[in-house]
């Protein structure tokens, strides 16, 4: 048995496809079946059960698997160590980094100046995406770390949580009364709501609460992106709810912008957790580690801003 043959039954067993986890190789299938095969030779059992609709795990195949993601996140961190042990002096290489839209809004700039200024060994790249796309593409491989709401529960990904945010209502009208006036959706006048798709963090909930009469709405139309979302919302009658993160540059301001009328909304609760995502197989290099304590360095500024915006607010729900 060799880390390849592990590498290989580990893709089959997550992907449930010989086809699938030789593209992920980027090899050919027969290699795949081949190592498989040599495996099940040597234990004396089958791994899979090979049917029409696909492949079936055996009980074996999943009591190894936990063995194999033990092997493979210790190959990838004595990896990892021994790099790091070559560079220590010089972080280095390329980044690739995946954010959801208010992020990018509200934090990219505070974030990202400082650390290309500290670390320009460090070629960064960042992609902003929802995190349903986020989480696939840090599986893929395609990014080596995401920022996103919490995601549903997957092998293999590790989710730290970074920061709880809040969500707020705004619009370039003054549609609940002066700015930073608390909010109950509950209990307001119909809105024209702008959301995010049904599959997207607070999207499908608030969806919910309007089809169950707790959210009275006039009308709701979906906008996947946050810039075009806050732009259209600002020129019109329409409202975006989205994070607070998003917006926190505009409270920040002493004079906060008059384009703008921010409101915290105090119900329903919409929960809002941001989280730090990768794959626990390949340990996080030396620059990504630097990015991270960045982002948590803001997440602290983040959340002092919020509670100088509760002060303003005046209202003990928040």
């Amino acid at each position: 048995m060799d880390i390849r043959q592990i590498t290989y039954f580990m893709l089959v067993y997550e992907e449930r496809s010989f086809s699938r986890a030789a593209l992920k190789a980027k090899v050919a299938q027969p290699a795949v079946s081949m190592q498989i095969k040599h495996l099940e030779e040597e234990f004396g059992f089958r791994l899979f059960k090979r049917t029409q609709s696909g492949v079936e795990l055996t009980h074996h195949a999943t009591q190894f698997y936990r063995h194999c993601l033990n092997i493979s996140k210790s190959f990838s961190l004595a990896q990892q160590e021994m790099r790091d042990i070559g560079n220590k002096d010089n972080i280095s290489g390329t980044l690739r980094i995946g954010l959801p839209g208010s992020v990018t809004r509200g934090l990219l700039t505070r974030i990202l100046s400082p650390y290309l200024e500290s670390y320009s060994n460090v070629d960064v790249i960042i992609s902003e995406a929802y995190t349903g796309t986020l989480v696939d593409w840090v599986k893929s491989g395609a990014i080596d770390f995401a920022v996103g709401s919490r995601p549903q529960k997957q092998r293999g990904l590790m989710q730290r949580l970074l920061y709880r945010d809040h969500v707020i209502l705004m619009s370039g009208t003054p549609l609940n009364g002066p700015n930073f006036t608390p909010i109950d959706l509950t209990n307001s006048r119909r809105l024209k709501l702008i959301l995010p798709s049904v599959n997207q963090s607070y999207g499908g909930m608030i969806r919910d609460r309007i089809s169950d009469g707790t959210i009275k709405s006039e009308r709701v139309i979906e906008i996947n992106g946050t810039v075009s979302a806050s732009e259209f919302a600002r020129t019109s009658d329409w409202a975006v709810v989205s994070p607070f993160v998003s917006v926190v540059n505009e409270v920040a301001q002493e004079d906060a912008n008059t384009d703008w009328f921010i409101y915290p909304i105090v119900k329903p609760k919409i929960p809002f957790d941001l989280y730090l995502v990768y794959d626990e197989r390949k340990p996080l290099t030396p620059a990504a580690k630097k990015f991270i304590e960045r982002i948590e360095l803001e997440m602290k500024w983040l959340k002092t801003v919020w509670q100088t915006f509760k002060i303003r607010s005046g209202d003990s729900r928040l």
